[in-house]
């Protein structure tokens, strides 16, 4: 099971739903009703609000009711509930209740919201594709949930702990810690002091990646060989691998599916065409299980969630990747060795802000890398890679002893601890700088070779 599915922001809109009769619970009464009700119990008083339309809907579909929870503390207590359940708010419980939805999240858990708790409850999805429980960052516990594309959805910036729960009656269970032992490896420099462990915004993931809330797709009729300069793709569904053979492509708010084995989703023939390169912002792109994300230089990649596939991005001369979310990678073979970034050489290049996952945690596997480095082809030069929450991989981070190397820099950078040997390898070559400002999500100890 892999986090993969979109979701969106709320809307206000009409009400039309009826109102139910409330019931008493644990000296608490939660009603759900048309517009504004309380949970009352111990002073606090909640505001429970039904709302009607595009609350996470994907693009295209049609306006869907939420029932938001937004008091710190409520508690969701034997409700059978036909809207979507929207929490706002830190340390709700819902427990004892069931959600039938048709729309894309049954019970979404907004970014940023803490203590959330899923108990005793069963989860219908009633549409294809459908997330159970979304975003992240709650715990659930036996929780029932059925006819779902994704029953968990959770990712690196917001994980989530699932017991004793189900989809479509078959056990789940996540883990973000590598549960096999593996080599030591010394992460306490000498004479370095922990840097902070802060995010300059929110960690991309389903709520800020791919195509935007209500953006309508329709089919692509064009070529897939693009060779006109400054071709603009916008609000399209691509079937078809793209190659780009003109300068300053843009494919914006679409959704690209190519499954090609071996070979790339989105190929930039940077090497054939003078100037040729690409923009590809607020889209999503998936590969079926197969294929390399984009390559290989003169892209641009910005707010995109990339997942389903293979492997990643190839990254050469003046490619950047910034805002975007990469996960999902699918083994295909047992000699697979799987990177989410990987760069043989070049120059020029900016890997900055992106949640990048090497790391299964419904199957406790890590892949090769987060981010796989060398100079097989030419030399790597002139490569930023700051501000990313990386997590997973067998080394997180893995540079090529034999690496020829010249201003490489990696600062700000967050790690979760659930690789198999180390954050990073080779960290210490001559032309890669790697700062203090290199953390453990937990903790903030720096992640670098000891003396």
């Amino acid at each position: 099971m892999s986090s993969t599915e979109q979701v969106q922001r709320d809307r206000p809109g009409r009400h039309t739903a009826p109102p139910a009769s409330p019931r008493r619970i644990s000296g608490r009464i939660i009603a759900i009703g048309v517009a504004a009700v309380l949970v009352v119990g111990a002073g606090i008083f909640a505001v429970v609000q039904l709302t009607d339309g595009g609350a996470q809907s994907q693009p295209g579909t049609a306006d869907e009711k939420a029932t938001v929870i937004n008091t710190d503390g409520a508690v969701v207590d034997g409700q059978q509930l036909t809207t979507a359940l929207h929490i706002k708010a830190n340390n709700v419980k819902v427990i004892n209740s069931t959600v039938r939805h048709k729309g894309t999240v049954a019970i979404r858990v907004f970014p940023g919201v803490t203590g959330t708790v899923v108990q005793n409850t069963e989860v219908f999805c009633e549409a294809k594709g459908m997330v159970g429980v979304g975003n992240g960052g709650y715990t659930a516990t036996k929780v029932k949930v059925h006819g779902c594309g994704t029953g968990f959805q959770h990712y690196a910036g917001a994980p989530a702990v699932v017991t004793d729960s189900t989809v479509d009656d078959q056990p789940y269970k996540v883990s973000y810690a590598f549960s096999e032992s593996g080599k030591k490896h010394p992460t306490a420099g000498a004479g370095l002091v922990a840097g902070p462990v802060k995010a300059t915004k929110p960690w991309p993931g389903p709520d800020n990646t791919g195509v935007p809330a209500g953006t309508e797709l329709t089919p692509y009729t064009g070529s897939y060989v693009i060779t006109e300069p400054d071709t603009v793709i916008d609000g399209k569904i691509l079937t078809d691998c793209v190659e780009i053979k003109a300068k300053n492509v843009t494919i914006k708010r679409s959704k690209i599916n190519c499954k090609n084995e071996g070979g790339m989703i989105i190929r930039v023939f940077d090497e054939l065409v003078t100037d040729a390169s690409v923009l590809i912002e607020d889209s999503e792109i998936t590969g079926d299980g197969e294929g390399l994300g984009i390559g290989f230089g003169h892209y641009t990649l910005r707010r995109v969630n990339m997942h389903t596939l293979n492997e990643g991005p190839r990254v050469s001369d003046g490619a950047v990747v910034e805002d975007s979310w990469i996960h999902g990678l699918v083994f295909t073979d047992e000699k697979d060795h799987q990177d989410v970034l990987q760069t043989t050489g070049g120059t020029g290049m900016i890997v900055r802000h992106n949640t990048l996952e090497a790391f299964n945690p419904t199957t406790n596997d890590p892949f090769n890398a987060g981010f796989q480095l060398g100079s097989e082809t030419v030399d790597l030069i002139d490569l930023l890679v700051e501000d990313n929450l990386f997590t997973g991989g067998n080394y997180t981070v893995n540079l090529r002893p034999d690496t020829k190397a010249n201003k490489v820099v990696f600062r700000n950078n967050v790690f979760v601890q659930n690789s198999r040997y180390g954050p990073a390898s080779n960290e210490d070559l001559p032309g890669v700088t790697w700062e203090a400002s290199n953390v453990y999500l937990d903790g903030g100890k720096p992640v670098t070779h000891g003396p």
